[in-house]
């Protein structure tokens, strides 16, 4: 019964659809060829108008800068800096996030 009932509104849907594809009443076709149309202005903006050139720091002598990071640490300072940065990043958990899922035990039939 119902496909009955769906199938004359789906026809009247579909032919109600194109009229409102029509442009208005008033509205007159402008002609893409005519010379004399109205159209605006084109801006242009250069895609690396904000561009900044590469610039390198000043690198000294590599000897020293061996005898710096040996000074500093060595790598393993570096490291420490970025898993004391990520620690500080991450936010804190209470645990339950990473706890394991255990089922709750089921209030079962008491044996007698």
């Amino acid at each position: 019964m119902k496909s009955r009932s769906i199938g004359p509104a789906a026809i009247l849907l579909a032919l109600a659809l194109p009229a409102h594809a029509q442009p208005p009443v008033g509205a007159a076709a402008k002609n893409p060829g005519d010379p004399g149309a109205q159209v605006p202005s084109l801006q242009y903006s250069s895609p690396f108008a904000g561009y900044r050139p590469f610039a390198a720091g000043a690198v000294g002598p590599w000897k020293d800068m061996n005898d710096e990071v040996a000074r500093i640490g060595g790598w393993k300072a570096y490291a420490r800096e970025a898993y004391e940065a990520s620690k500080q990043a991450a936010p804190a958990t209470d645990g339950a996030a990473n706890a394991p899922a255990v089922p709750k035990e089921s209030p079962g039939p008491k044996a007698n």
